[in-house]
């Protein structure tokens, strides 16, 4: 327990120096958003310091809970040695400096989708505990063995998160409220200790981070989408892997909105002639931002994710009832912009 209370204040410090002194910090790496074009909201230069802050908060979490506490939260994430801890943080490394070359330089979409697939495959030849090797579907109560692609199919898994939750990423608090109500879903289904201490503390880095966001402060960029959709990936993968409370059904609720975004974007722009991976001002977010602000937006946007958990763990509703239910919400919302 001391060893717990003495993580839980070295987090809430590390934070709060990092968001105290976050607009010095971006100014010393010389990471801001710059309002440089007609899809931007902000006025004025705005850190990116996101990912760079969460992937400290990492180094400190998993390093103290190897080498002080015992291991828990290392052994979730299968980080069994120095080696492979090491391993992990390096990759972390890698995504974070992908996303900050990409948040300077904005690189070609092709390219980073390429060179995050190198780096999940670096990842997967020294974790295979994370490859998907079934899909296990509730409703119909079927597995199904992927074989010989389950290394790719996983790879796969891993850049669609990374995309959808990039194209997600819009507006303040949107990423950071739908990051929470998530670790609060890995919370309440699972008992295993390392995961619910690990929830804890990135629920810390998140309430920093929401206020800050919400004031315009800062925001995560792709240096810190990049980060977290990595992070999420592989507790969801655990869990599916381990546990009976997570299947291809609970997945799909628990991203189907970033995941219908990205299809009708793709669809969208490629009826357009346009690159289906560029930015434009067509997000589920836009739509309704304009018309509802930004609080009533979000809300709109994270209730139907909300109710379904609660309706399915809580009432054991019907899943497939419920993707259903979530499509038909998702269509009614993005008919705002057809009735505008």
């Amino acid at each position: 327990m001391s060893h717990y209370l003495i993580l839980f204040s070295i987090i809430f410090i590390l934070n709060f120096f990092l968001f105290r002194n976050n607009f010095n910090i971006a100014t010393y790496i010389n990471l801001f958003d710059i309002p440089n074009s007609e899809r931007k909201f902000h006025l004025k230069p705005t850190p990116l310091n996101g990912g760079v802050f969460y992937f400290l908060n990492l180094i400190v979490i998993f390093t103290y809970d190897f080498f002080f506490y015992d291991s828990s939260i290392s052994f979730f994430f299968e980080l069994k040695d120095e080696t492979i801890l090491v391993y992990f943080l390096i990759i972390n490394f890698f995504l974070l400096s992908l996303g900050i070359i990409d948040d300077k330089l904005s690189i070609k979409p092709l390219s980073k989708t390429f060179i995050s697939l190198i780096i999940f495959i670096l990842f997967l030849i020294m974790n295979k505990d994370f490859q998907i090797i079934k899909l296990k579907f509730e409703s119909f109560n079927k597995e199904i063995d992927l074989f010989e692609i389950s290394f790719i199919f996983t790879v796969i898994c891993f850049a669609v998160m990374q995309i959808c939750l990039n194209m997600y990423d819009g507006i303040n608090l949107q990423s950071s409220i739908y990051y929470k109500v998530l670790i609060l879903f890995f919370l309440a289904i699972s008992n295993d200790p390392g995961l619910q201490l690990f929830c804890v503390f990135t629920l810390i880095y998140l309430l920093f981070f929401s206020f800050y966001n919400y004031k315009g402060l800062i925001f995560f960029g792709d240096n810190g989408v990049y980060i977290f959709s990595f992070i999420i990936s592989l507790m969801v993968i655990k869990l599916y892997n381990t546990t009976t409370s997570i299947n291809v059904e609970n997945i799909l609720i628990i991203f189907l909105f970033p995941f219908l975004d990205l299809i009708r974007l793709f669809l969208y722009r490629l009826g357009k002639n346009q690159n289906p991976l560029d930015a434009d001002r067509n997000h589920i977010q836009h739509i309704l931002l304009k018309k509802y602000g930004l609080i009533n937006t979000n809300l709109i946007i994270i209730l139907p994710l909300i109710t379904s958990m609660l309706l399915f763990h809580l009432l054991k509703m019907n899943l497939l009832l419920l993707i259903i239910v979530n499509i038909i919400v998702y269509m009614l919302i993005i008919k705002q912009k057809v009735n505008d």
